[in-house]
């Protein structure tokens, strides 16, 4: 592997390290301070209290969109990868159903009881001030999330991933229409949504399903992330430029849409944190052009100052899924111990804790996943 190809390969893996840690605080926000807002299309943004609380949320909104952009960045590079390995088309494409289907089905029998760890633990009292979702209430059997919609994204963009540039360009745009106009007007956030609408365009529950990460408009993340890795493999060398340029672009859209008031489905909030509170379930086209801006814009400042200093972040990315089931287990253990939920104060030093456990348990299933052959059941997770 040449030198610039590892310098690339280390920053994408540094960029999916910070988002492992930054959505750790997120969910410990969830179960050890017990505080989670949504942002919902159901309901204008949440209001925040102070700028702590803010950051609190909105830092972690870099994680889902960066994570579904460095899949799709991912995918193209492992596609290129396997030819020269001897890999045919078909076998390519299996790989990526195979792993899809396995998110699926990790998503309901791995992560979906640590989830009702951090709820079966949780005061009635603080439980009932938590923020509905949209829909009608009922006895939820299948809750899908992010999982569920990176397994989706991934079955989708491994079949597709030779599509021309513009016929991506096409298929998010058609995506974002789609999940327009199928959401439904806030006045009827609290009518039944068929299970089909669920799953596919309009977060909330009903019936036995519950799914805030609606199928269609998370394939616009992971498609950004297959062009992108089109153009990263031919021109490694300008891995920096690129995502500079293209983070500039995301960010200068996001500050037109908001001049202009489009691009998201409320109306912005007076100051600041109005300003910058964006709709993310389902993500707006505001939410997104932001989010993946400063994440194109950590990848190139990761690809342009490397630092030795950031070597853990790099260990977490290269096991994401082992971090994100560990940790939500950790998280959800501890819950028991946190009820009524605890100042933010304590719940960053439990988040702290859980990470500097983490990390020798990472590096440890790192070095042994790795020591296993491209062809073992082990590289699949």
């Amino acid at each position: 592997m040449t030198a610039p190809v590892t310098a690339r390969v280390t920053a994408f893996d540094r960029l999916r390290g910070l988002i492992m840690v930054l959505m750790a605080i997120d969910h410990a926000a969830f179960f050890i301070a017990r505080v989670h807002p949504a942002e919902t299309w159901a309901a204008p943004p949440p209001y925040y209290a102070d700028v702590p609380a803010f950051l609190t949320r909105w830092l972690t909104h870099l994680c889902a969109p960066g994570f579904f952009m460095l899949m799709g960045i991912g995918l193209v590079w492992f596609a290129e990868s396997r030819g020269p390995a001897g890999w045919s088309s078909g076998r390519i494409t299996r790989f990526f159903v195979t792993r899809g289907a396995m998110l699926l089905l990790v998503q309901h029998v791995l992560e979906n009881p640590a989830w009702l760890l951090g709820l079966a633990s949780m005061d009635p009292t603080v439980g009932a001030a938590q923020p509905g979702l949209p829909g009608v209430p009922a006895n939820v059997m299948l809750a899908f999330a992010v999982l569920s919609a990176l397994g989706i994204a991934m079955i989708f963009w491994g079949m597709c991933r030779r599509l021309p540039l513009w016929a991506i360009g096409a298929v998010c745009g058609v995506a974002f229409w789609l999940s327009r106009v199928m959401l439904p007007d806030i006045s009827e956030s609290a009518e039944a949504i068929p299970v089909w609408k669920l799953l596919l365009f309009v977060p909330g529950q009903g019936g036995i399903v519950q799914n805030m990460y609606p199928w269609v408009i998370w394939l616009v993340p992971a498609g950004v992330g297959v062009a992108l890795g089109r153009v990263f493999l031919r021109e490694p060398q300008r891995v920096s430029a690129v995502a500079a340029a293209a983070a500039v672009v995301g960010v200068t859209t996001f500050v037109m849409m908001r001049l202009a008031g489009l691009g998201d489905v409320h109306t912005p909030a007076d100051g600041v944190m109005g300003w910058l509170s964006v709709t993310k379930y389902p993500p707006s086209e505001s939410f997104l052009a932001l989010m993946l801006g400063l994440d194109l814009a950590i990848i190139a400042a990761l690809s342009k100052w490397p630092s030795r200093w950031l070597a853990p972040l790099g260990v977490f990315g290269r096991v994401p899924f082992f971090f994100y089931l560990a940790h939500l287990w950790a998280f959800g253990v501890l819950s028991w111990a946190f009820p009524s939920g605890t100042s933010f104060a304590v719940m960053y030093l439990v988040w702290a804790v859980v990470i500097a456990a983490l990390y020798p348990a990472c590096a440890a299933y790192a070095r042994f996943k790795f020591g296993k052959p491209s062809t073992s059941a082990w590289r699949i997770f």
